[in-house]
């Protein structure tokens, strides 16, 4: 966090751009924010004391201070990750405040090393850790990247951003792992016109924001598409040139394209489904040769499997199904990913975006939350999941 404000400082703010930052170090000197100046020269720096940066009032508050103090054209919203993820002593501390039933000391350490730690909301972690069971915990936690009860608490604070902004974010950018999912975008749909976000685990390094903010600052006039592409490629050209080995993916998903993804996705999931059992041999040899899965084979590169079920001698119909998708996901006039990179063997075929579908295993499955998410519900996805556990 700290080298990602120097960073910041390389360029600062400008007569048409303002780059704000609200910042936790997890020190003893508590939450600033900071009107971003070159160099830090002259930097109006605003004291806020101890607060909770997993508390979703706290990033409200942040938006409410934007809007007011340095009202904008243009809005991007970029998220960092909770730190290094929630320390078994937050865990702790949340679970003795809730009265977290059949609860022991070590269930801190278990879950702050899950994918529990990178959750960015407390009040998603009190949500699982309120489960009466420490077994029911462990489920949920097991849950991929969060993409259940904290894409619901996503969705609900940008929708109060929205508000508080008058217009959508421009672009919401996620400096975290995992982000550019189908289920996550389309929980954000409305209330943001691009996602730019990592299908795979980010490096501890994160964005360079230096050679984004120069762009910006040397043409504030680019549209949002361009600099929705830029923060990709940047991304991509930062860890070439300082991290070659490094296996890296960045995304930049037009929302508004989302009504096409949506009906060849359904049109896939149907397809699939209405061929069990039969398909599920389908599925299962298209996610062996999928290269490009992520945390623990629960989330999947849409345009790679979809690439590889159409090779399979199925049969016609789900071939093109699979077709349909990828043409979507690169449509040469209006593509749901307007911009992609990736660096490694493991995401050489990447798409820019995945979706959920996790192993049938004794241990978990289907998260029990899956169903709360608007993809879901809209969706015939749930459906094929169901379909193919069964069969």
């Amino acid at each position: 966090g700290e080298r990602d404000l120097e960073e910041m400082r390389q360029i600062g703010s400008t007569d048409d751009v303002n780059v704000l930052a609200e910042f936790d170090n997890a020190g003893n000197q508590g939450t600033r924010r900071f009107h971003i100046q070159k160099d830090g020269i002259s930097e109006h720096i605003v004291e806020l004391g101890e607060t909770d940066s997993g508390d979703p009032a706290v990033l409200i508050d942040f938006v409410k201070w934007v809007k007011q103090n340095y009202p904008a054209k243009r809005y991007a919203l970029v998220l960092w990750n909770h730190g290094s993820g929630w320390s078994p002593t937050e865990i702790d501390r949340i679970a003795h405040k809730i009265g977290t039933a059949d609860y022991n000391v070590r269930e801190a350490s278990e879950r702050s090393a899950s994918p529990l730690g990178r959750l960015f909301f407390r009040t998603t972690m009190e949500k699982i850790l309120a489960l009466p069971t420490a077994s029911e915990r462990a489920i949920c936690s097991d849950d991929g990247t969060g993409h259940s009860l904290d894409t619901i608490e996503l969705g609900s604070v940008l929708h109060e951003i929205k508000d508080i902004l008058g217009q959508k974010l421009d672009i919401l950018g996620m400096d975290a792992c995992l982000m550019s999912n189908i289920e996550v975008a389309y929980q954000v749909r409305n209330y943001a016109k691009f996602l730019v976000a990592s299908e795979e685990n980010e490096p501890n390094d994160g964005w360079p924001y230096d050679r984004f903010l120069e762009r910006v600052a040397q043409d504030p006039s680019l549209n949002t598409i361009q600099l929705a592409s830029f923060l990709v490629n940047d991304y991509i050209a930062f860890y070439e040139q300082n991290y070659p080995n490094k296996t890296v993916t960045q995304s930049a998903l037009n929302l508004g394209r989302f009504q096409e993804i949506l009906i060849t996705l359904d049109k896939l999931a149907k397809t699939l489904a209405d061929h069990m059992p039969q398909a599920k041999f389908w599925v299962w040899e298209a996610k062996n040769r999928t290269l490009a899965n992520f945390y623990h084979l629960t989330l999947w590169d849409i345009g790679e499997f979809c690439d590889r079920i159409a090779m399979l001698d199925t049969n016609p119909a789900i071939q093109q199904a699979a077709r349909d998708v990828t043409n979507v996901l690169e449509n040469a006039d209006e593509p749901f990913v307007v911009a992609e990179g990736s660096l490694g063997d493991k995401v050489a075929y990447c798409r820019g975006v995945t979706i959920y579908h996790p192993p049938k295993r004794a241990t978990d499955g289907i998260s029990p939350y899956y169903p709360e998410l608007e993809f879901a519900k809209v969706g015939r996805w749930l459906k094929l999941l169901q379909a193919y556990h069964i069969a």
